[in-house]
């Protein structure tokens, strides 16, 4: 849960009193003016608002023609008041991730502790979060991300980058990784280093088998990347850590790497959990 958000509700009478009432009592987040000295980061809106993220918030269950034209309007969901409201916050989860973690001009380094453990699709999910939030993100990395991200092919010169389709403020490179992180004036380099752990890595990804013994030893804050063969709390003990995060296995994760719509396409309970890891996470390097 985040506390304390910033938030323009921006409803009809007399669902946006309702609305405001249930935010600040129940999420404790602080609904404010626009033109305040606050700024807020996400309306609950029924209409776009003043190039704010916003949730479409409607007076009883949206049917399709209403959940399409909001969505085509920019909405990052729609959610019916009052049965669809506790989807509020995981949204809103999504959507802030880098109001209190965005390092600017820093560079994350996410690494695998073997290979095939999921490292391009954390590393571009991480991107994405990021992006999302308003930060100009730029993950590095081999062909595989390119190829999670749609944007397969040379690129059209060395340590040149292409934007990711569907996600503003995301980039990928498939050159130098040294080369295109130096040549990035946006506000964040993500690197995708494989199975190169070093001092300067980030974020070791691991599944839940045997692997985390190698993330324990590593000393790094780690995300889990399935929940099979260990569940959660056997992962916990032989990782000696909560992890920053415990991703659940899922077929449209397998699906979006397939057709290459990462980070675009991964689930948003998915990413929510990432989100609230990354929040947790104090030391960027």
């Amino acid at each position: 849960m985040i506390d304390d958000l910033p938030v323009v509700v921006a409803l009809p009478a007399p669902l946006d009193a309702t609305v405001t009432a249930w935010v600040e009592r129940d999420l404790g987040w602080q609904v404010v003016d626009p033109a305040g000295p606050l700024p807020p980061v996400i309306a609950l809106a029924d209409a776009s608002c003043g190039g704010l993220p916003w949730i479409a918030v409607t007076d009883g269950p949206p049917d399709d023609g209403i959940i399409t034209a909001q969505l085509a309007a920019g909405a990052e969901d729609v959610v019916g008041w009052p049965d669809g409201r506790e989807r509020i916050p995981l949204v809103a989860t999504r959507v802030d991730v880098t109001r209190r973690v965005r390092p600017r001009g820093r560079r994350v380094s996410v690494a695998g502790v073997a290979g095939g453990v999921g490292t391009s699709t954390i590393a571009l999910a991480i991107g994405g979060l990021l992006a999302w939030g308003g930060a100009a993100v730029l993950v590095v990395g081999g062909d595989a991300v390119l190829g999670l991200a749609g944007a397969s092919g040379p690129m059209p010169s060395a340590g040149a980058h292409v934007g990711v389709a569907g996600v503003a403020g995301l980039s990928v490179s498939a050159g130098r990784r040294d080369a295109a992180g130096a040549a990035w004036t946006g506000d964040v380099v993500v690197v995708d280093d494989g199975t190169r752990v070093t001092p300067s890595t980030t974020v070791v990804v691991t599944r839940p088998d045997a692997g985390l013994r190698r993330a324990r030893d590593l000393d790094r804050p780690a995300v889990v990347n399935g929940r099979l063969p260990l569940g959660p709390s056997e992962a916990r003990r032989v990782l000696g850590q909560v992890p920053l995060a415990h991703l659940p296995w899922s077929v449209r994760v397998a699906r979006a790497g397939l057709g290459g719509r990462v980070p675009s396409g991964l689930p948003g309970r998915w990413l929510d959990e990432l989100g609230t890891g990354l929040r947790r996470l104090e030391r960027w390097s």
